[in-house]
């Protein structure tokens, strides 16, 4: 055989192996890139930051459980039955609210019309800039997320994907399994990978003291306004038919003693207030609070570090907020939901109970 024609048949086998592979990912697509799960193919789900964008656009749904690790054990099986919903969860972890919030649009854009919205506000995330975005956790898929076709090749060529994704589908097809796909209880679903335990939360911390308080800034002000108008409160603003659940967290009482250690304490309440008075413009915004459910913050065995609470915790979250949405408006603040006629009594209480708590009481 001539170098030329060597060259040549060694070309169109690379091509057609390239056309093999992408057409192949194209098919399966793990990514649900272009279209819902094959009803054909099993698929796993694992990958949040690029399979979320497509269960958001392609999966049946009528309710959303979205957040970053606070809302990865969260069962959407339980929140269906509580609330009567067919739900998906997308869980990112570590996200800013703005990926949060961008993939609530994509939500809609797809044509999806939400009952509720149940997310976690993290406040640790509460002063970060309305458009920033983790890069810090590998590179953001944009090419899944945007409407270039172009940039697909990133995907369809992309040896992650057919080894790792797209291979292991159609091995499992070929061996008979059933088709589907991981449920969302399953999915992102951590609480077996992680030990809860006082003895872990408290390692290494030999006293929590008092530190000099701190002010807010006009700076974080500014910022802490436009996350929540950008990325809070104007699709709210938008989409009047659909009740958004936010809810801070029940972050232990060791997270708050260690804001008070380092003179923060005060600065974060303020932020949080000025946080719920932007909520509370959007009557189909209902916010929740769980700093005072104290049977669950003081045990620091329900905790795997200062913040992240078990499985238990997820299932009895969901239980008070669908408490508190049936509830007589005179009983919603023991339900941790907050209103424009109680917000002052609850911020008063929350201030006064953890500028009050024995935290070193903690560590006996």
């Amino acid at each position: 055989m001539s170098g030329k024609k060597f060259f040549s048949t060694s070309l169109i086998l690379i091509l057609v192996a390239f056309l093999g592979f992408a057409g192949t990912v194209y098919y399966v697509d793990p990514f649900f890139h272009y279209r819902k799960p094959n009803s054909k193919f099993y698929y796993e789900l694992y990958e949040q930051r690029s399979q979320n964008d497509g269960i958001t656009r392609f999966f049946d749904y009528d309710s959303m459980i979205i957040g970053t690790s606070m809302a990865e054990n969260f069962k959407s099986s339980v929140w269906d039955e509580l609330m009567g919903t067919n739900s998906i969860k997308v869980s990112y972890s570590g996200a800013t609210y703005k990926e949060l919030n961008d993939d609530l649009k994509v939500a809609y854009k797809s044509g999806h019309n939400l009952v509720n919205v149940l997310r976690p506000l993290d406040y640790s995330l509460l002063i970060v800039d309305k458009d920033e975005i983790r890069t810090d956790m590998g590179e953001y898929p944009v090419w899944l997320t945007n409407s270039n076709p172009f940039d697909d090749v990133k995907y369809l060529l992309n040896r992650d994907v057919i080894i790792n994704y797209t291979l292991p589908v159609v091995i499992r097809y070929l061996r008979g399994a059933a088709g589907g796909f991981t449920s969302f209880d399953d999915y992102s679903y951590t609480g077996d990978q992680n030990t809860f335990s006082k003895d872990v939360v408290l390692q290494g911390i030999e006293e929590f003291t008092e530190g000099e308080v701190l002010e807010p800034t006009a700076e974080d002000m500014e910022i802490l306004a436009g996350n929540m108008e950008q990325n809070v409160v104007a699709l709210a603003r938008q989409h009047p038919e659909t009740t958004y659940l936010y809810f801070f967290p029940p972050y232990s009482m060791a997270y708050w003693g260690g804001l008070r250690s380092e003179g923060t304490l005060d600065q974060m309440l303020f932020y949080k207030r000025a946080a719920i008075d932007q909520m509370l413009e959007c009557d189909n915004i209902h916010s929740y609070s769980f700093t005072l459910f104290t049977d669950i913050t003081t045990n620091i065995d329900n905790y795997r570090d200062v913040a992240h609470y078990s499985p238990e915790i997820n299932d009895y979250v969901m239980k008070i907020i669908a408490e508190g949405e049936s509830a007589a408006a005179d009983q919603y603040i023991q339900y941790g939901r907050i209103t424009a006629d109680n917000v002052d009594d609850y911020c008063d209480q929350e201030k006064n109970y953890l500028k009050t708590f024995d935290y070193n009481g903690l560590l006996d």
